[in-house]
């Protein structure tokens, strides 16, 4: 799961944090809390997030009956999100997979910490794209060319291996085309990244008309559609 996601909290130290998580999911095991566990995790963007059942504990690790589709994720993240009001000031809480089976949907969890959960915080459900979707940036200073990475209706990231400039900081127009049909929308640019080798991916947030918010809320909701066939079919996409 990439830190983008969340980004971890020290509270009293490592080794006290755990015992604090650990005492708070004894205690819902026990049935001395009430259950409001959610296990979350992001599969192409989209949150992946339903309530497990613990099984049993075995010193600081936790056997839990979960949906199959968090098995799937899980089995490829090796870790996932625990969210509880009952956790410290109400944050969230990352660990590692010891195991998982898809079958028996079931997964050990281990090695906790403390977390913000940062993609909570976005305006807008996002989507990742896999296809080569061209995407081009221009104002009246200087042309981008890229590869969408991910769209949502409010923001739009690139690949491209042109260098950041100056120049990108004005607002321009984006071009792309979804579902067959072109749009141009009006972006501004939010920032960059180093991505991958002699890459870099521009993020910018969109300023879309009546239309074409409606375009892309219907490719959104498309590509959504089939993520949750991928996780119906269990296959999931490096």
């Amino acid at each position: 799961m990439r830190n983008d996601v969340y980004h971890l909290v020290t509270v009293n130290g490592g080794r006290s944090d755990n015992a604090a998580i650990v005492n708070v999911l004894s205690e819902i095991a026990a049935g001395r809390l009430e259950s409001d566990l959610r296990l979350l995790n992001y599969y192409d963007e989209m949150p992946v997030s339903y309530s497990p059942v613990i099984v049993s504990r075995d010193r600081d690790s936790f056997e839990l009956v979960v949906h199959k589709h968090q098995a799937l994720i899980i089995k490829h993240d090796r870790s996932t999100l625990i969210k509880s009001r009952h956790f410290h000031n109400g944050m969230g809480v990352h660990c590692f997979a010891a195991y998982v089976s898809v079958p028996r949907k079931t997964v050990i969890l281990h090695n906790f910490a403390y977390a913000q959960i940062r993609a909570e915080r976005r305006e807008a459900v996002r989507v990742k794209i896999h296809q080569k979707m061209p995407v081009t940036f221009f104002n009246e200073r200087v042309t981008i060319e890229g590869v969408m990475a991910d769209i949502s209706g409010s923001g739009i990231s690139f690949s491209s291996r042109m260098e950041p400039t100056d120049d990108i900081n004005q607002p321009g127009i984006l071009h792309f085309t979804l579902s067959g049909i072109p749009l141009t929308v009006p972006g501004l640019f939010i920032r960059s990244t180093a991505y991958g080798t002699g890459e870099y991916l521009y993020i910018f947030k969109l300023d879309p008309d009546r239309i074409s918010e409606s375009m892309v809320a219907r490719f959104i909701y498309k590509r959504q559609v089939e993520i949750v066939q991928q996780l119906k079919d269990g296959f999931v996409v490096e």
